[in-house]
């Protein structure tokens, strides 16, 4: 699983952290073992989320019978001419995303964040 803390790392976003661990995979790839092939978007996006919530239960996930915890993203402003399916704008919020794109957090179901 990925995790944020500013103890261990520079940044509370969970999609940097996301991005940095595909960048991290290439690196190793790349320098040290060809035998490892680096992590895909996808395979980071579930580390961050539905993985690394196993540790604590039910939550990481939008299937039923887990908690509620989500982060909404207006990924309006990153711009595209073209016509993406939801895996790739995810995979491009994960990239380019900044805190200004989440809209709104919810943690067990509670709204505990909104930008007005």
């Amino acid at each position: 699983g990925l995790g944020t803390d500013m103890a261990g790392g520079a940044s509370l976003s969970m999609l940097r952290v996301m991005t940095d661990a595909v960048q991290v995979s290439k690196m190793y790839w790349r320098y040290l073992d060809k035998e490892k092939k680096p992590l895909s978007a996808p395979e980071a996006f579930y580390l961050g989320t539905k993985g690394g919530g196993s540790f604590f239960g039910q939550v990481g996930s939008f299937e039923e019978g887990y908690e509620f915890d989500a982060v909404v993203l207006n990924d309006a402003s990153l711009g595209t001419a073209l016509d993406l399916q939801m895996d790739q704008r995810m995979e491009r919020a994960m990239y380019l995303s900044g805190t200004e794109e989440i809209t709104a957090k919810y943690v067990g179901g509670r709204k505990i964040f909104e930008r007005l």
